[in-house]
């Protein structure tokens, strides 16, 4: 049964992780060098579920580097970690701060990668198993994730914490009914506490709220809920027709949320815009220049059947490059005053370039997007 959790932002306890992984834990985790995508694990906390046990599912150095791709129709497990059931998390950390940067697309600003799949090649029916999305500052430079956490509310939010208690006693009605899921090394009681999702959530295949021919995507903001398309997969149509692209380069373009299907030239996963954080407790905008640590919980509480529980499954987590073209607006690949003033002219003739952020509506955030690119503004400088 699950309770309201009395903390605003749950806690990482990297006692949860299974024995076979702390015994290199100092060994896999440090930091190589700056780059595109997540390099350190800062801790690992998985919930139970059927494959926490599984070394071929529990090494959370998975999730560093850049991802495995299984493309739309199928998940590629070969470079995955599971988060185990409810409130099972990971705790990332980028060598670089990864910044609120004006001139990515779409106004995203990082990428979370999982094994999610379109359901029958149908891109509003989709295998996903969400996790919720945090993000820290490094604010006081101590290269130490104890910073105060920010959540990203997504589609559904703001999103209510929850708590669930698990034990290791088949004498107990406290689950896992099935106590091989049960972490190794744990203590025989733990409780997790995540944002928990709403009962739409509830399946292995989740359809979008808007309709299953819907061309506006109902539901962003959460991790493992979108393929990740094959290196080169430019369409997403499953075959690599840009084979000279490198993983930092094509895992680095984000994927437009708020629609359904693929962003030509995205690699496709789940982009977020740091501008989404907000303070958990007094529901306020974060205001982050950017964050150094992301923290990923599985936020479904729920158990398929023989298929088993809804265990979200990260393979990577990525910066995105700032690629200024994108703001273009007059065909010279910049972003100058001349754009703002090309997309002002676009919004009085109703065209839908003048949709920045890709949201199917032309508003004052996409003006502010305009701006902030020709200006080259970043949060917080």
């Amino acid at each position: 049964m699950k309770s309201p959790a009395r903390s605003a932002v749950p806690a990482s306890t990297p006692w949860l992780a299974p024995l076979c992984v702390l015994t290199h834990w100092h060994l896999a985790f440090q930091p190589v060098s700056a780059g595109d995508f997540a390099d350190e694990v800062v801790s690992y906390s998985p919930a139970p579920g059927q494959f926490v046990n599984n070394p071929l599912y529990n090494n959370p150095a998975r999730a560093l580097g850049p991802p495995a791709a299984g493309g739309t129709l199928a998940g590629d497990n070969s470079k995955a970690v599971t988060l185990g059931g409810f409130g099972g998390s990971i705790v990332l950390r980028f060598a670089e701060t990864v910044r609120d940067d004006p001139c990515n697309p779409f106004g995203l600003d990082a990428i979370v990668f999982g094994n999610a799949f379109w359901v029958a090649g149908n891109g509003n029916r989709r295998w996903a198993e969400p996790a919720v999305i945090e993000i820290s500052l490094d604010a006081n430079h101590n290269g130490i994730a104890d910073d105060a956490w920010y959540v990203i509310p997504g589609s559904h939010g703001p999103l209510p914490i929850e708590s669930q208690a698990w034990d290791n006693n088949a004498g107990t009605s406290t689950p896992p009914a099935n106590l091989a899921w049960y972490p190794v090394g744990a203590p025989g009681m733990i409780v997790t506490s995540t944002f928990a999702l709403p009962a739409l959530f509830d399946t292995l295949v989740l359809q979008n709220p808007n309709g299953l021919g819907a061309l506006i995507e109902g539901v962003w903001g959460y991790a493992e809920c979108s393929p990740t398309l094959l290196l080169g997969d430019t369409n997403a149509d499953n075959v690599v027709d840009s084979p000279s692209l490198s993983a930092a380069e094509f895992y680095t373009s984000p994927d437009n949320p708020f629609a359904v299907g693929v962003t030509p030239s995205s690699g496709g996963g789940d982009s977020f815009d740091i501008a989404w954080a907000i303070d958990a407790q007094t529901l306020q905008p974060a205001r982050l220049p950017g964050f150094d640590f992301i923290r990923l919980s599985s936020a479904v509480n729920f158990i398929a059947g023989s298929l088993g529980e809804i265990s979200a499954e990260i393979s990577a987590v990525s910066d995105v490059r700032a690629r200024e073209a994108f703001f273009d607006r007059t065909g010279d690949a910049l972003a100058d005053i001349e754009d703002l003033y090309s997309w002002h002219a676009l919004r009085q003739a109703g065209s839908p370039a003048a949709d920045v952020n890709g949201d199917s509506a032309v508003t004052d955030v996409d003006r502010a997007m305009m701006q902030r690119a020709v200006r080259k503004d970043r949060v917080g400088e």
